[in-house]
C-alpha cells in the first residue's frame, strides 16, 4: 500500500544519507546488507527530545496528571465538606468509594474502543468527562445521593483512561522506547498527586471562589484547558498525525515491525487466545497483588500515622505527599534505565521485566514489614519506611505495568483494561480487611474526656456510659497494623514468585491475526524486494538516487 511505500522510501533515504555521512559504501554480501538495514531500522532519527512521539508523552504526561489530581482533590476537600453538610463517616466512605464502582465497569470497555478505534479520543473523553463532573461537584454536594451518582460517572470516565492510553503506547512506542514513554506518561498519576494534596488544603482553607468549592473549579478547569490542546495536537497513531516527519513515521511504523499496529483500526481481540495465555495471566496475577499493596497505603497512610506514630495530616499537605514524590523520581529512573537495558542488549526484554517487577516486590515486601515495628515516637523513621515500602513499587512501571506492550502491542488496551479490572478489586477489598484487622484507634478528639487514649468500639472516642468500648494500648494498634503489613507483604512475595515463573517479554502469536491471501502476497513480494542487493549502494555506486 502507500504508507508502505513511503516507509521504504524514507529507509532508504535514511540509508543514502547515513553512507553519505559516514564515507562507506555498502558490503556486497547479502549478510552485511541484512545487518545494515536492521541498524537502519532500529536507528531514531536525529530530533532528539522534539520529536513527535516525545511531545506525545508530554501532552500523555499532562493528562494523567489531571486525571489524578481531579481523583484526588475529594479526598482532602471532604474534611471541609463533611463539617459543612453533617456527613457521618459511613456517608464519606460512601462518597469515596463510590468512584471505584463506576471506574471498574469501563476497564474493558476502554481497552476495546481504543483498539478498535483508536486511544486518542477515547481517552480525551475519559478526562473531559472528568473534568465537567469536577467542575459540578460544589453544586452535587448539596445532595448526598447526588454526589454519590456523579462520583460513579467520574469513576466511568476515568475507567477507560489506562487502557486508553496502553493502546496509543501500543501504536507509538517503539520497542527499545517503550520503557521510557510509559513511565514519562504514567509518572503524572504521581506528580498530580503530589501537586494535588498540598494545593488542596491551601484552597480548602482559604476564602478563594468560597474555599472547598475553589479546588474542584480549578482542577477541573485545568482538564478542559488540557483537553483542548489533546484535541489539537494528540493522534492515536504516527500515520494520523498531521505533522510527524516521514522519517520519525517510518522509524516508528519499522521498529514496531507490524504493518497494521500503527493503524486505526484493529482486527477484533483473539479474546480465546488472550484468556488462555500464560503470560496475560502473569500480569493478571500481578497487577492484584501489587495493587493490593498498593491501595492499602493510599487509604490508610493517614490513619497509620495518626494513630501509631501520633502524627496528624488531616487535610492533606506534603507529608501525604513524600511517598509519591519517591514514586514519582523511581518510576522515572525504571523506565529509562529499562530501555537502556534493552538498547545496549545487557538483558533480553523478558529479563528486565521480570527483574524490575521481582527487586519492586521484594523490597517493598521487606520495608512494608519494617513499617510494622517502627518506633512510634519516631516519625521520621515511619515516614521514610512508609515512603520506601511505596516508592520502590514504582520499579514496576518498567515491570508487569507495561508488560502488555511487549506480548501484544496490537490489543495492548483490550490487555490493560483487562488485567486493570482485575486489579481495581483490590481497591474495595484491601482497605476493607485491613479496618477489620485494626479495630484498636486513637481517641484523637481533643473536645473527649478520653483523649488520647486507645479504643476498640463504634467510634473512635467513647461516649460516656455507652456500651461496646473497651480500651487498648498504643502496643495493641501496632500489633494490628503488623498484620496488615504482613498480608500486604506475603502478596506482594506472591505476585512476585507467579510473575517470575510466568511472564513473558517477547510478542505472542496471537498479537498478529492470519493473513488472507492479498496479504500474503504482498508481503512476499514486500521480503523478495526488501532482500534485493539493487536497494543498497555497492562499491560506492549510488543506485537509491537514480
Amino acid at each position: 500500500g502507500s504508507s508502505w511505500v513511503r516507509g521504504r522510501t524514507a529507509t532508504t533515504t535514511q540509508h543514502h544519507n547515513h553512507r553519505n555521512m559516514s564515507g562507506r559504501s555498502s558490503p556486497s554480501n547479502h549478510s552485511g546488507i541484512n545487518d545494515d538495514r536492521e541498524a537502519l531500522l532500529n536507528k531514531a532519527p536525529d530530533v532528539g527530545w522534539l520529536a513527535v512521539r516525545y511531545r506525545m508523552a508530554m501532552l500523555s504526561f499532562c493528562g494523567i496528571f489531571n486525571v489524578y489530581a481531579m481523583r484526588v482533590n475529594l479526598s482532602v476537600a471532604i474534611v471541609k465538606m463533611s463539617t459543612e453538610y453533617n456527613w457521618t463517616s459511613a456517608d464519606k466512605g460512601n462518597i469515596l468509594s463510590s468512584f471505584f464502582y463506576g471506574y471498574l465497569c469501563t476497564q474493558m470497555l476502554g481497552g476495546y474502543l481504543a483498539s478498535r478505534f483508536g486511544g486518542k479520543w477515547v481517552f480525551g473523553a475519559g478526562v473531559l468527562c472528568t473534568a465537567l463532573l469536577t467542575l459540578i461537584t460544589p453544586f452535587a454536594a448539596h445532595s448526598l445521593p447526588l454526589l454519590v451518582v456523579l462520583r460513579v460517572f467520574e469513576g466511568f470516565g476515568e475507567g477507560v483512561t489506562y487502557p486508553a492510553m496502553h493502546s496509543i503506547w501500543g501504536r507509538w512506542a517503539p520497542p527499545q522506547e517503550r520503557s521510557r514513554l510509559s513511565t514519562v506518561t504514567y509518572s503524572g498519576a504521581f506528580l498530580g498527586t503530589v501537586v494535588a494534596l498540598p494545593v488542596c488544603g491551601v484552597l480548602c482553607g482559604s476564602d478563594f471562589l468560597g474555599g472547598w468549592p475553589s479546588v474542584f473549579y480549578l482542577f477541573g478547569a485545568v482538564g478542559l484547558v488540557w483537553f483542548v490542546f489533546w484535541a489539537l495536537f494528540a493522534a492515536s497513531s504516527p500515520d494520523m498525525h498531521t505533522s510527524i516527519s516521514e522519517a520519525e513515521r517510518a522509524y516508528i511504523v519499522n521498529s514496531i515491525a507490524n504493518a497494521n499496529v500503527n493503524s486505526t483500526k484493529s482486527p477484533p481481540p483473539p479474546w480465546y487466545d488472550i484468556f488462555t495465555s500464560v503470560p496475560v495471566w502473569a500480569i493478571i496475577c500481578m497487577n492484584f497483588c501489587q495493587n493490593w499493596g498498593f491501595y492499602t497505603l493510599l487509604t490508610n497512610i493517614p490513619t497509620f500515622l495518626n494513630d501509631v506514630v501520633h502524627l496528624s495530616i488531616t487535610g492533606g499537605g506534603i507529608i501525604a505527599a513524600i511517598p509519591y514524590i519517591c514514586l514519582f523520581c523511581v518510576t522515572l529512573i525504571a523506565g529509562f534505565s529499562a530501555d537502556e537495558l534493552r538498547t545496549r542488549k545487557i538483558l533480553s526484554p523478558t529479563a528486565i521485566r521480570k527483574m524490575f517487577n521481582t527487586v519492586a516486590m521484594i523490597l517493598s515486601a521487606a520495608f512494608l514489614v519494617g513499617t510494622g515495628f517502627v518506633d512510634p515516637n519516631n516519625k521520621v523513621e515511619a515516614i521514610a519506611f512508609l515512603s520506601m515500602a511505596q516508592g520502590l513499587n514504582g520499579l514496576v512501571n518498567a515491570g508487569f505495568l507495561i508488560n502488555h506492550l511487549d506480548i501484544a502491542p496490537r490489543y495492548s488496551g483490550v490487555l490493560m483494561g483487562i488485567t486493570n479490572t482485575v486489579g481495581t478489586v483490590p481497591g474495595f477489598v484491601g482497605p476493607l480487611v485491613a479496618g477489620q484487622l485494626t479495630k484498636c484507634v486513637l481517641c484523637d478528639d481533643k473536645t473527649s474526656a478520653f483523649y488520647d487514649t486507645y479504643w476498640e468500639g463504634p467510634h473512635k472516642c467513647p461516649v460516656p456510659g455507652a456500651p461496646g468500648y473497651t480500651e487498648c494500648s498504643v502496643d495493641t494498634c501496632q500489633k494490628q497494623w503488623r498484620m496488615v503489613f504482613y498480608i500486604s507483604a506475603g502478596i506482594f512475595i506472591l505476585g512476585g514468585i507467579l510473575y517470575l515463573f510466568m511472564a513473558s517479554g517477547e510478542k505472542q502469536s496471537w498479537n498478529d491475526p492470519p493473513m488472507n491471501e492479498d496479504e500474503k502476497q504482498k508481503k512476499s513480494g514486500k521480503e523478495a524486494t526488501e532482500k534485493s542487493p539493487l536497494l543498497f549502494n555497492q562499491r560506492g555506486n549510488n543506485h537509491s538516487s537514480a
